[in-house]
C-alpha cells in the first residue's frame, strides 16, 4: 500500500528540533518522534509502506488527515524533509523603519529626536523576509517607528502573504491608517493583532506631541473594530496622568478594544532629562496597581477586555484565569531551564538598522550604549540564529543570572522571584543582568500577599 503526505503538510527540522510536520495553511508544527518522521518521509506516493512496522503510525496519521492512500500521486515541491541550519524560531519582530512623525516625550524615535537608524529599502526588506522564510520563521510582527510611513509597507506585507507567512501583529499609532489599507491587509489573508498606543483621555496628545492624535486614534480603533480586527491598546502612565486611567479604560472598553497593556513610563534617558519628576516609583506603581485591579474587577471589565499590567498581572479577555507574572514558585526547581528573557525565545526583535536583540524594548537603550549581538543585513542569518552572542544571551537561564546577585542569595523570596525584566533593570541603572527593583519591591514589601488576597476576593484562579 502506498501513502502520500497531504498537500497541506511538509516535513521540517531545525538544529534543536529535528523532526516536525508543518501544516502550511496554519503554519502550526506537530513534533514527531524519530520513528514517526521516518514513516512520513516514506509517504511519497512511490514507496510501499511497511504496514506491519508502521501500523500505529498509519492509523494515527490517517486519523489526523496528514496522509492518505494513493496510486500514482507525487509530492509537491517542498514537501520533502528539509533541515534548516539554525535553531527553531517561529516568530520574529521586525522594525521596517526607524522613522516616526510623532514627537513622543519618552521615545528614542520621536520626530524631533535622532532616529535609531536609516530605514532599510523595500528591496532589503523583501530580501530579508525571504531569508527569514529560509530559516523556518512563519510569523512576522511588523513595527517601526511607524511602519505605515515606509513607502514599501504594502509590498512588505504582500511578500509575507505570498510566502504563506503570517502577519501576526501590526504595531502602529493608527494615525495613518485608512479604510483602504485596512481592507487590503485583510484581502491578503492576514488577520493581525493591531497593537496601538493610547495614553489617556486628555493626556494622549501631550505625550505623543501631535494635535488631533487622540481623536484620530479613537476613530480608527472604531473603524478597525468594525472590520473585524483585534485591538490591543498600550497605555503608558506617568504621575499627572494617573487621574485619567479609570475613565480611559471605560472609554477603550466602549470603543471595543479587546485588551489593554498598562505600564508606567520607564525612566529612559530621554524621559528623565525633561520629565524625571513625573516618573512613578516602583512602590507608587505597586500601590496604584492594587487600586486599579480592585476597580477592574469590581466594574467587571474583565468580561470585555484582557488586562496586561506589564511584568505583573496577565489576564486574557473574558477569562478568570490570571498569571501573577513575578511568581515563579511552582517552577523553582526548573529555573535552570527557563530563559532569563522569554521574549527572546518566543519572538526576537530586529531593529530598523538590522541589529538583532531580545525584545523591542531594548532598541533605544542598546543603541545608546553600543550593545551589539549581530546584524541581519550584514551577517549570515542562519549563523546568527544558530550560534554566537545573540544565541548565548538566549541560552542564559534564570538560575545563573540570579546567582550573580549577592542580594538574591540570602533573600527569603528567591524561590518565588522571576527576577523581572532586563530592560527595566537597565533603565534603573542596575545593568543588563542586574535586579529589577520593581520585582524586589513586589516581594520584599508585602505586595505579593496583597495580590493573592485580591485574587481570592474576586474568585480569580491563578495560573
Amino acid at each position: 500500500m502506498k501513502y502520500i503526505l497531504d498537500r497541506d503538510y511538509r516535513l521540517r527540522g531545525w538544529t534543536d528540533s529535528l523532526a516536525n510536520a508543518e501544516q502550511l495553511s496554519t503554519r502550526k508544527l506537530t513534533k514527531l518522534t524519530p520513528h514517526e518522521c521516518l514513516f512520513l518521509m516514506q509517504c511519497d506516493g512511490i514507496r510501499d509502506a511497511d504496514t506491519e512496522t508502521f501500523a500505529p503510525e498509519i492509523q494515527k496519521f490517517l486519523g489526523l488527515g496528514m496522509i492518505h492512500e494513493t496510486e500514482g500521486d507525487a509530492l509537491l515541491p517542498g514537501q520533502e524533509y528539509e533541515m534548516y541550519p539554525n535553531k527553531l524560531f517561529r516568530e520574529m519582530y521586525l522594525s521596517i523603519t526607524g522613522g516616526c512623525d510623532f514627537r513622543c516625550k519618552h521615545c528614542f524615535v520621536a520626530e524631533d529626536n535622532a532616529p535609531r537608524g536609516v530605514a532599510p529599502s523595500t528591496e532589503e526588506l523583501l530580501s530579508l523576509i525571504g531569508r527569514l522564510d529560509d530559516c523556518g520563521i512563519a510569523d512576522i510582527w511588523v513595527a517601526g517607528g511607524e511602519p505605515l510611513l515606509h513607502k514599501g509597507f504594502m509590498e512588505v506585507i504582500t511578500e509575507i502573504a505570498r510566502r504563506r507567512m503570517k502577519l501576526g501583529c501590526l504595531v502602529t499609532n493608527l494615525y495613518h491608517m485608512t479604510p483602504e489599507i485596512a481592507d487590503r491587509i485583510l484581502e491578503l489573508g492576514h488577520d493581525p493583532l493591531i497593537h496601538t498606543s493610547f495614553d489617556g483621555l486628555g493626556y494622549h496628545e501631550w505625550l505623543r506631541g501631535v494635535p488631533g492624535s487622540e481623536k484620530r486614534t479613537l476613530e480608527n480603533i472604531g473603524m478597525m473594530k468594525k472590520k473585524g480586527y483585534t485591538i490591543q491598546a498600550h497605555y503608558c502612565v506617568w504621575k499627572d496622568s494617573l487621574e485619567a486611567v479609570r475613565p480611559t479604560i471605560l472609554k477603550l472598553r466602549d470603543v471595543g478594544v479587546d485588551g489593554i497593556r498598562i505600564t508606567s513610563v520607564e525612566p529612559a534617558p530621554r524621559w528623565v532629562a525633561s520629565y524625571g519628576n513625573q516618573t512613578i516609583t516602583p512602590k507608587e506603581w505597586l500601590d496604584y496597581m492594587l487600586d486599579l485591579l480592585d476597580f477592574w474587577y469590581s466594574e467587571k471589565i474583565d468580561r470585555d477586555m484582557g488586562l496586561d499590567i506589564w511584568c505583573f498581572w496577565n489576564q486574557q479577555q473574558g477569562s478568570r484565569n490570571v498569571k501573577i507574572v513575578p511568581d515563579m514558585f511552582k517552577y523553582r526547581d526548573m529555573l535552570h531551564k527557563i530563559p532569563m528573557c522569554s521574549d527572546a525565545y518566543q519572538r526576537p526583535y530586529i531593529d530598523c538598522d538590522g541589529r538583532i536583540m531580545l525584545c523591542i524594548g531594548m532598541s533605544g537603550y542598546t543603541k545608546l550604549n553600543g550593545m551589539e549581538w549581530g546584524n541581519v543585513y550584514t551577517d549570515d542569518l542562519h549563523e546568527l540564529l544558530r550560534e554566537g552572542p545573540f544565541i548565548d544571551l538566549c541560552r542564559k537561564n534564570l538560575k545563573e543570572v540570579k546567582e550573580t546577585q549577592e542580594r538574591c542569595t540570602d533573600c527569603k523570596w528567591k524561590e518565588y522571584c522571576g527576577y523581572g525584566c532586563r530592560i527595566e533593570a537597565c533603565a534603573q541603572g542596575n545593568g543588563f543582568f542586574g535586579v529589577d527593583e520593581r520585582v524586589c519591591a513586589f516581594f520584599r514589601d508585602g505586595y505579593y500577599s496583597r495580590f493573592l488576597e485580591l485574587a481570592d476576593r474576586y474568585g480569580i484562579t491563578l495560573a
